[in-house]
């Protein structure tokens, strides 16, 4: 098999690779000029491998750089999403290790900034966290060393988002009111011993 002819596509960093007179397929340039590929170069079986093999991991890396420009991913995010674009398993492990090591890919990290926005911006209690960052693939250990190092348990904030939410029930002792507070700090992530403290507050037996 012989390569006889290598033209430019209209994306600038892809050319068309032509073989025997007919076009083969199209790769990004990078392939190309890292396996030195001309005009008139007889290639093989083993090299044909090769060069769809560098190239499927090229076009994993660009698509991987696009989905991370938009916010930081998981690991897990990460691999679902090369897999659901239909790369290789291998390919897709190879381009997470390369990411992972060049730091665009960082579970740890992921967990401290996730721990910290959800605990700034929507209230939530460490239950709630950890089973969120969990479905995202994070690990039990990296959850444990996220929510030790940046969870900060703020219960008047809790009072005066309460206050703030439920001031129509907030001197109603019975039991309807306990239900909606607490099934909404509940939901939010928080223990049971956090609500009583809310509650306690409100009620003034926080002494």
């Amino acid at each position: 098999m012989i390569i006889t002819n290598i033209t430019s596509q209209k994306d600038p960093e892809r050319v068309n690779i032509f073989i025997d007179n007919h076009f083969a397929f199209g790769l990004f340039l990078w392939t190309k000029e890292e396996l030195g590929l001309k005009k008139g170069m007889e290639i093989d079986e083993s090299l044909l491998e090769r060069i769809k093999s560098k190239d499927e991991l090229q076009s994993a890396k660009a698509k991987a750089y696009e989905y991370l420009s938009y916010r930081q991913r998981t690991q897990k995010e990460l691999e679902d999403y090369l897999l659901k674009k239909e790369f290789k398993k291998n390919t897709v492990d190879n381009v997470i290790e390369l990411l992972r090591e060049a730091g665009y890919v960082d579970d740890l990290d992921f967990a401290r900034a996730y721990v910290r926005d959800k605990t700034t911006y929507k209230n939530f209690g460490p239950y709630r966290i950890r089973n969120e960052l969990s479905q995202k693939g994070i690990s039990k250990e990296s959850v444990d060393t996220a929510l030790h190092e940046e969870y900060h348990e703020e219960v008047q904030e809790l009072v005066d988002l309460v206050k703030s939410k439920y001031s129509s029930i907030l001197h109603d002792r019975s039991d309807k009111r306990f239900r909606r507070i607490g099934g909404f700090l509940q939901r939010k992530g928080h223990s049971y011993d956090t609500i009583k403290k809310v509650l306690d507050i409100i009620d003034g037996k926080d002494d």
